[in-house]
């Protein structure tokens, strides 16, 4: 695993050791908990069975794209 280390000055790190302390983590722990942003759980995927063909298919709600967007995306394709 790569190691990060920077400088911090003596009373920095005494302020850091003692926010440390009061929640009872490693300094690691802590740094990682203040400094990257929280992982976002996994989406649910919903399968459902198409109504026609009786495939399984992913019906998971995704990002609503607008026919302009499409019509942009398309408009550099050869």
């Amino acid at each position: 695993m790569p190691t990060i280390s920077f400088k911090v000055t003596a009373d920095e790190a005494r302020a850091l050791r003692r926010k440390v302390r009061a929640e009872k983590t490693s300094l690691s722990d802590y740094l990682r908990r203040v400094a990257l942003p929280p992982a976002a759980p996994p989406r649910k995927r919903l399968l459902k069975r198409h109504p026609a063909s009786g495939a399984i298919y992913d019906a998971t709600p995704g990002p609503v794209v607008t026919e302009a967007q499409i019509r942009e995306a398309l408009a550099e394709f050869p």
